[in-house]
């Protein structure tokens, strides 16, 4: 098992453009986790999470409530100050957060033009850390906001999530080929505190191999992905390898389980296939570059691993063959060319005894 290292920067508090320290308060009760509308309309809170390794660094952004007043025909503070501070899950104990200084007092307008409120809203970034040692669950930022005549707190409750751990995985086994078919091959996997999985199918004996990216399913943390092996894969032992992320940490699982490919008959429907296909640019330079993507489905579930053909063909001339391109675990494929003359772009699926082949809409490029 391997970590990849995560970023975490350090914390000071602002208020009215300079830094103070915040001192720790200690609570005897739990109190009502609300927002105080008349002075902080929206605070928004990036991904939270118990990380594996180095401090996570958690970002919030408070929206403020009339910041501005107007005073002797000049913009003036009507909020003088803000601080941040954050509350563990199961804790009593508020800590200092990091916020932003407020912004400058608007300069005062020409000699003779009146003074208006700025019309934007005031936002102010802040942000907290969770340490490896820390609880995942309900935690809270709260903020004080101070006027020239009274002060309030607004709180948002945030959900940390737990670190990121393995429970369990399994690949359809044995996976059976047949020549001319494709056979379907399920890969599920039960993993707490990730944010995207991605997952390598490899076999012990040659170097055949199939990048996939998991989908989140809708039970909690349960992940899973379809693939189609062909009869051109090896056969014997095979082994899936894990990788789950969560900000800037991953963690990769070698051996998540073992599966079997094998040889055999199948009878089956054949299933329909669609490619969708675009340009990044239907006029380009001579000499420049355009990515050529689009998308594989096999019935109505991505196409992964499916290798794809990419034809062009002149004005008044016939479809050639260009490139081949494989898809990924969504069934994305994406090709960067520097086409040399104009020409009409277009995707096909090769059908299989399995599969019906399907071609995609063309799109026209323009060189010049």
């Amino acid at each position: 098992m391997r970590l990849l290292l995560a970023a975490a920067t350090g914390a000071a508090v602002f208020a009215t453009g300079t830094a103070t320290a915040f001192a720790t308060q200690t609570s005897a009760t739990a109190v009502a986790c609300d927002l105080n509308t008349a002075d902080v309309t929206a605070v928004t809170v990036g991904d939270a999470y118990v990380p594996l390794k180095d401090d996570a660094t958690v970002d919030f952004e408070a929206t403020l409530k009339d910041a501005w007043k107007l005073a002797e025909g000049k913009v003036d503070r009507n909020i003088t100050a803000v601080t941040a501070e954050f509350q563990r899950a199961g804790e009593t104990t508020w800590n200092s957060a990091t916020i932003e200084a407020l912004p400058a007092v608007p300069a005062p307008p020409a000699a003779g033009t009146p003074a208006t409120l700025p019309t934007a809203d005031v936002k102010l970034k802040g942000s907290f850390k969770v340490t490896k040692d820390n609880k995942d669950g309900k935690w809270q930022v709260r903020l004080h906001v101070s006027r020239s005549s009274a002060s309030s707190d607004s709180c948002k409750e945030v959900t940390v999530s737990p670190q990121v751990k393995y429970v369990s995985a399994s690949v359809t086994d044995p996976v059976v080929v047949s020549a001319g078919q494709d056979t379907e091959v399920v890969v599920k996997a039960n993993i707490i505190g990730a944010s995207s999985v991605t997952a390598r199918l490899f076999s012990n004996d040659s170097n055949d191999s199939i990048d996939l990216e998991l989908s989140k399913s809708n039970t909690a943390d349960q992940w899973y992905r379809e693939t189609w092996f062909d009869d051109d894969y090896a056969t014997g032992s095979w082994t899936l390898e894990l990788v789950a992320a969560r900000g800037k940490e991953s963690v990769k699982f070698e051996k998540a389980d073992t599966f079997w490919v094998q040889t055999g008959s199948s009878k089956s429907k054949k299933a329909k296939s669609r490619v969708s296909f675009d340009v990044s640019a239907n006029k380009v330079k001579k000499g420049k570059k355009i990515r050529l993507y689009g998308k594989a489905y096999r019935g109505s579930s991505a196409y992964s691993g499916k290798m794809i053909e990419l034809y062009s063909k002149k004005k008044g001339g016939s479809w050639k063959f260009a490139y081949f391109v494989k898809a990924n675990g969504s069934g994305k494929f994406s090709k960067t060319v520097k086409p040399k003359t104009d020409a009409y772009w277009r995707a096909q699926v090769p059908g299989t005894s399995k599969t019906y082949g399907s071609k995609s809409g063309y799109e026209f490029v323009d060189v010049r």
